[in-house]
């Protein structure tokens, strides 16, 4: 059974794993992600950001991907990725955070 009320557009894994986090013009930051499907995903952060706020996310084995911060709740912020990821580079992305848990 599926459940309408969840707004959710894909599936999301949990998992934690470091990542680079950074916004225009700030240095990169080690954050933590806590769970990551192919359209986002959902980090703790280190500074302060606001819906709308563009940040850039590095993922072990691609280039770092633009985001848009959707929603923030205290330290933790759910980012939509400008550009989907194709099913295969997420599964690869996906395999090797699970490995550096």
């Amino acid at each position: 059974m599926v459940d309408k009320s969840d707004p959710r557009r894909a599936e999301r894994v949990s998992l934690r794993a470091d990542i680079e986090f950074r916004r225009p013009g700030e240095h990169r930051w080690r954050v933590n992600i806590l769970d990551f499907s192919p359209i986002g995903c959902r980090v703790d952060v280190p500074v302060k950001v606001d819906p709308s706020d563009t940040v850039w996310i590095s993922l072990p084995g691609i280039e770092t991907i633009q985001g848009t911060v959707c929603w923030v709740k205290e330290w933790v912020a759910g980012v939509e990725f400008a550009n989907p990821l194709y099913p295969s580079v997420f599964d690869m992305v996906r395999e090797r955070m699970r490995k550096a848990e």
